[in-house]
């Protein structure tokens, strides 16, 4: 058996380090606009808890806004058990944000066990639909077995930036540029069914939702 690879310094400090300083130093020179309700100033106000969900590429400006433009600090993240995921979750931690660590090859249902104890417990929690190897943009069951488990609500939630660049990954992940404005879009809640024993209808309802979502925000810099 192979002897599992320990992160180097890079993933450990110098990666999260300066990711974080990035991602802090170019969205605070960023405009922010939101669809609809504000979700974020929703939660503040009635202090109920739910999953953010979206794709593996859009989660990126999450931990920002969720700590440092609302100051909320009770968001568990899910995150893959991979070196790149090592690095991520090191980032997360420098802002505040706790995380679980599984995805779907390795890890999943450990890690969907583990946020439902989460989510039972009223914290928020986060993972990405797509999962954390793809197929980008396919929903994977994770995030509504854990609905249905908890009895909290998922919320989709999309972003895109007037300036960006999209890296050549799987997930196509997108990074805004500074003094780029930033749209974030949410759908309505999305309950699952203690009793449902067939997800396939609401996998169909929330790709529907998130390829809208996904299309608007695309668009919505195009007019």
């Amino acid at each position: 058996m192979s002897k599992k690879k320990e992160p180097n310094i890079v993933h450990k400090y110098i990666g999260p380090f300066l990711a974080h300083l990035l991602i802090r130093l170019i969205l605070l020179t960023c405009r922010v606009s939101f669809t609809k309700n504000n979700i974020f100033e929703e939660r503040k106000k009635e202090g109920n808890n739910m999953i953010f969900v979206s794709w593996h590429s859009r989660l990126l400006v999450l931990p920002y806004y969720y700590r440092y433009r609302y100051g909320f600090k009770d968001l568990t993240m899910m995150v893959s058990q991979s070196r790149d995921g090592e690095l991520f979750k090191r980032l997360l931690e420098k802002f505040d944000i706790e995380t679980v660590r599984g995805s779907g090859t390795r890890g999943g249902m450990s890690a969907i066990k583990s946020l439902i104890r989460v989510g039972r417990s009223g914290r928020d929690t986060a993972l990405a639909l797509d999962g954390s190897k793809g197929p980008a943009f396919i929903i994977q069951p994770g995030a509504l077995l854990l609905s249905q488990m908890t009895g909290v609500p998922l919320l989709p939630v999309m972003y895109d930036a007037s300036r960006k660049i999209v890296l050549n990954t799987w997930d196509k992940m997108i990074i805004p540029l500074p003094f780029s404005h930033i749209h974030i879009a949410f759908s309505d809640y999305i309950y699952i069914p203690r009793d449902a024993k067939d997800l396939e209808p609401y996998l169909h309802q929330i790709q529907e939702i998130m390829d809208e979502l996904t299309k608007y925000c695309t668009k919505y810099f195009e007019k």
